[in-house]
């Protein structure tokens, strides 16, 4: 066992590096888009982004999942990926071409007659990420996270790079003079929406190439025998990933509605400090990467491996977390002032995606079993609830409505999921343990908030103090536990 954690931990540190170091580039874009763009047109950003989120898992259909699984049943994984990524370029092609014919119909309807160009660069976007998941997902099946990385890196970089180009240094170049009357008519046509998903688009059509000499050696044969069993079983996975989706992102494609008055401005804050929140998804995102194709490869290593590492995932999540709320000062330099109120949400945020990361832990059962159906189902109850509270809450909250909102539907979401594996996949997690930890971390959390004290220095270290307690009572209540590690 103790080798299999090992292994797994050692690729979730790669995945993580570069999982983490993407994400925090990407992350980094935000204090960069608020001090480039206006409010109006970062919330625009915001929403289009929530959008696209969604379609991806749509695109996508579960098929990561799917190749994951059936791969590990059949010698022949040549033909099976092959397959899935033909039946891939047909759904993204036509949805490409789908959005050639209604990008303008639909900016007309959605947004006045605006963005138009900007939406068809979404469906650009969408297209070629959701061809390429498949690719990714085969770099983690054969346990290649270096060439992963690299290239989840170079996508960002470009990104980055892209952005850089068109939001700072072409802008630049206007006020001093630089540029010639011609570019500087061309650039004024598009606004920062344009630039920013130019940018994204750019760099995921330029990600397809890192690919391409893979595509020229693919081994195997199309198999339509293949296709419907992998449908069938990746089916359910489509439905848990698009009510994970709209459960994650309704707030931001609602809240412009809900809060018509400036609702793109309110979106703009509420999503600034969104970002902020899930710094826990750095942690849930890159431990994910690793551990789905792990428990498919490991189910002979007993039970007793799941709660250790559910263990651990809980005490690392509650770090983070007190590690953002405790020295929240010192991470919002990223915002500007006017962005500040919306700091209220990021306790919540970080619980939400705490207890989706939990969740995820927990939703080994229903893969195993091929009982993915009550994934779904749990999915749909937590969409529902999620939304549902949104429309409740938003007009009387405002932002944070929308934050209550997420956190209450993946704590449902989290407890049925233990719930019904109790029932048909036991494993015996240490839920006293980890309601343990959870209360000595809002124990913090609230000693924090209540005790204030002027000076920085002596603040600063009054909350180092108290962060070092929480750390310790893991490895105190370890060593009262001797029999954790047998």
């Amino acid at each position: 066992m103790a080798q299999t954690l090992k292994k797994l931990a050692g690729e979730t540190v790669i995945y993580g590096a570069s999982t983490m170091v993407g994400r925090l580039l990407n992350w980094l874009l935000m204090p960069f888009y608020i001090r480039t763009l206006t409010t109006y047109e970062f919330g625009v950003v915001i929403n289009f982004y929530a959008i696209l989120s969604v379609l991806l898992v749509v695109l996508t259909y579960g098929l990561e999942t799917g190749f994951f699984r059936f791969s590990g049943k059949t010698k022949d994984q040549d033909s099976v990926y092959k397959t899935l990524l033909f039946t891939l370029f047909i759904t993204s092609g036509s949805f490409l071409l789908l959005g050639m014919a209604s990008y303008i119909p639909l900016s007309n309807f959605f947004y006045s007659g605006n963005h138009s160009l900007s939406i068809l660069l979404l469906f650009v976007i969408v297209s070629f990420d959701a061809f390429l998941a498949l690719p990714f997902a085969r770099l983690r099946l054969d346990n290649r996270p270096i060439r992963f990385g690299v290239i989840k890196l170079a996508n960002i970089g470009f990104n980055i790079f892209f952005n850089v180009i068109f939001l700072l240094l072409i802008p630049y170049g206007i006020k001093n003079h630089w540029l010639s009357s011609g570019i500087i008519e061309m650039y004024n046509r598009f606004d920062g929406v344009f630039y920013v998903f130019l940018s994204n688009g750019l760099s995921s059509v330029l990600t397809f190439f890192f690919f391409v000499a893979d595509f020229f050696r693919l081994k195997g044969h199309l198999s339509r025998s293949i296709i419907k069993p992998v449908l069938l079983y990746s089916f359910p996975v489509l439905l848990v990933g698009i009510t994970g989706m709209v459960t994650q992102n309704i707030d931001k494609i609602i809240l412009p509605v809900l809060l018509d008055s400036n609702g793109f401005e309110k979106l703009a804050v509420y999503g600034a400090n969104f970002k902020i929140g899930v710094l826990m998804s750095l942690f849930t995102q890159s431990f994910r990467f690793a551990f789905e194709p792990f428990f498919f490869k490991s189910q002979d290593k007993g039970k007793n491996t799941y709660v250790r590492i559910m263990d651990y995932f809980v005490f690392f999540g509650l770090i983070i977390f007190l590690g953002v709320t405790l020295f929240i000062d010192a991470i919002n330099v990223v915002l500007t002032a006017e962005y500040l109120e919306g700091n209220s949400i990021i306790p919540l945020i970080l619980l939400g995606q705490f207890f989706y990361g939990i969740y995820f832990n927990l939703s080994l059962w229903y893969k195993l079993t091929d009982k993915t159906w009550f994934g779904a189902l749990f999915g749909f109850i937590g969409t529902g609830i999620t939304v549902g509270l949104n429309f409740i809450l938003i007009p009387i909250m405002g932002i944070n409505g929308a934050a209550v909102s997420l956190v209450s539907g993946y704590f449902v979401m989290m407890v049925l999921s233990w719930w019904f594996g109790q029932k048909f996949y036991p494993v015996s997690y240490r839920v006293g343990r980890s309601f343990i930890f959870f209360l000595l971390a809002l124990v913090v959390y609230f000693v924090d908030k209540s005790v204030v004290i002027d000076n920085l220095f002596f603040s600063t270290i009054f909350k180092g103090f108290i962060f070092a307690v929480f750390i310790g009572s893991f490895f105190v209540l370890n060593r009262l536990n001797k029999s954790f590690d047998d």
